[in-house]
């Protein structure tokens, strides 16, 4: 009797848990797109003087903190304001990819949309590192990046002008590569670039995953109609 008393615990146990790891999965994908939907709903109004503005603050980047996206990381995240370092948009059509930018490598910000790496760094200039947060749903933050292909559009804008990037190499560095994000991999491109990062399926992994690019063009986003076509210009908007 009693060996059948612990069986049934130990597996109503196993349910419970099971339950609980299904429910926290889904809940930390709903808690990360309503953050996205938040911030994305910001960026729209704000006008390019104010993005500005926000590029010229003073940012943390704690890289060194950075955690991967769990409940509770999520939960604490959506509590945090971080409308005022909004300064753009990036876009990857072949990925589906629509997020805000963000100043600042930070867990709130990473939970909002990607984000920059470096505290100097202008659209078309240099090289322009963005990093986002591998997720299992690949409609989420840079859950898709590592599908992307050579020869990929993206497009960041600032509601001043529009920098368009093509991707020219995809590549697997060990996690303290930071030459990687330089102004040097530029210089020796001969193009101010973007570099694109995420986590290797996970931060502990010790491995980052870059989609670099070069700048095709930049004009200012009043030109929209003559250089893009229509659906890609309504997501810049």
């Amino acid at each position: 009797m009693n060996r059948k008393i612990v069986k049934r615990a130990i597996g109503t146990l196993l349910i419970i848990g099971g339950s609980l790891f299904i429910l926290s999965y889904f809940a930390r994908e709903w808690v990360v797109e309503k953050k996205v939907a938040e911030t994305t709903k910001n960026y729209s109004l704000l006008n390019r003087k104010e993005l500005k503005i926000n590029n010229e603050k003073d940012v943390a980047f704690k890289n060194e903190e950075i955690e991967d996206i769990s409940i509770f990381t999520g939960l604490k995240s959506s509590l945090e304001d971080v409308s005022g370092n909004i300064v753009g948009k990036i876009v990857i059509p072949s990925l589906d990819i629509d997020l805000p930018l963000l100043k600042g490598t930070t867990n709130a910000n990473l939970h909002a949309g990607a984000t920059t790496m470096r505290d100097d760094q202008r659209p078309g200039e240099g090289n322009y590192p963005i990093a986002g947060h591998i997720m299992p749903n690949k409609r989420l933050l840079f859950g898709s990046l590592m599908d992307i292909s050579n020869g990929a559009m993206v497009y960041i804008t600032d509601k001043e002008r529009v920098y368009e990037y093509q991707i020219y190499e995809t590549e697997l560095v060990p996690d303290t590569a930071m030459y990687m994000i330089e102004d040097k991999r530029a210089r020796l491109e001969g193009s101010p670039i973007v570099s694109l990062m995420t986590c290797y399926y996970s931060s502990k992994s010790g491995k980052r995953f870059f989609a670099t690019g070069r700048l095709v063009r930049n004009f200012p986003i009043e030109d929209i109609d003559k250089f893009l076509s229509v659906e890609v210009k309504g997501e810049l908007e």
